[in-house]
């Protein structure tokens, strides 16, 4: 039972480290905006580009000549139907939403660990001191 409760414990402490909290903001966070750029693309530029590629003219097959008619089914009939400034503009508002809802829950894992993130380790000469002080013990 020992054994299990240790094991528990160590799960627990690495569920709770800063590095895992750092990893999973960033995963979320990465996410958003992949969101918002694919929206970008898919409904903004796309359609921008669109509005200077022109739509193929559908020949006959038999004779090779016009018919009057255009092909739009491809990259530019797709993209020349619409900007879909709305969908953009929903998925910023998202990613903002996202945002302070990750920076809350962060604010709140901070407080509930006591970690004060302005509060630093040991400076690099602290750390280059021990070490000198370590090696000259062991002389």
């Amino acid at each position: 039972m020992s054994e299990k409760k240790g094991l528990i414990q160590e799960f627990k402490e690495f569920i709770m480290t800063g590095d895992l909290v750092s990893v999973a903001v960033a995963f979320i966070m990465g996410l958003a905006v992949k969101s918002v750029i694919d929206s970008f693309v898919k409904d903004i530029f796309t359609g921008t580009i669109g509005l200077f590629i022109k739509c193929q003219e559908i020949l006959d097959p038999v004779t090779g000549a016009a018919t009057g008619k255009k092909d739009c089914s491809g990259l530019a009939g797709r993209a020349y139907k619409s900007l879909a400034w709305g969908s953009f503009v929903n998925q910023l508002i998202t990613f903002v939403l996202t945002a302070l809802v990750v920076f809350a829950m962060v604010k709140v894992y901070n407080k509930a660990t006591k970690r004060d993130l302005t509060q630093g380790g040991p400076t690099d000469n602290d750390l280059l001191k021990g070490i000198l002080e370590e090696l000259k013990s062991n002389k």
